[in-house]
């Protein structure tokens, strides 16, 4: 699936449920953001927002608990990369379970940029 946690109705979720009608104009359509996120191939981080703004996503509505599980995707992916390179700490503190030690504080002017790897110029 490319996930973008877009709503599949053309109305508000209320509830973590989908108002309105289908935007594939189908009668009965899957929320797609309910899939596991082990069945996600790529995502769009357009209604997230970019991993790197350090946002949270902490509010408890289906979108952003999506948003956060994504981001904290894209973070492990960064820390692993990091890690073959030699590196451990990344030395951000701002909610470090989740951001990885890659966010110093809230939003975009928080993120700690990668840095080539050792040996490299």
């Amino acid at each position: 699936y490319n996930q973008m946690a877009d709503n599949p109705k053309d109305k508000k979720t209320v509830n973590d449920i989908p108002q309105g009608k289908c935007r594939t104009g189908e009668d009965e359509c899957e929320d797609c953001r309910n899939r596991p996120i082990e069945e996600v191939k790529t995502a769009h981080f357009t209604l997230c927002q970019k991993p790197w703004n350090c946002l949270p996503q902490d509010h408890d509505i289906i979108q952003q608990r999506l948003c956060r599980k994504l981001h904290h995707e894209w973070h492990r992916i960064r820390a692993d990369l990091e890690t073959s390179w030699g590196r451990g700490d990344f030395g951000g503190d701002y909610q470090k379970e989740h951001f990885l030690g890659h966010c110093k504080k809230y939003g975009q002017a928080g993120y700690m940029y990668i840095q080539e790897p050792f040996g490299m110029a």
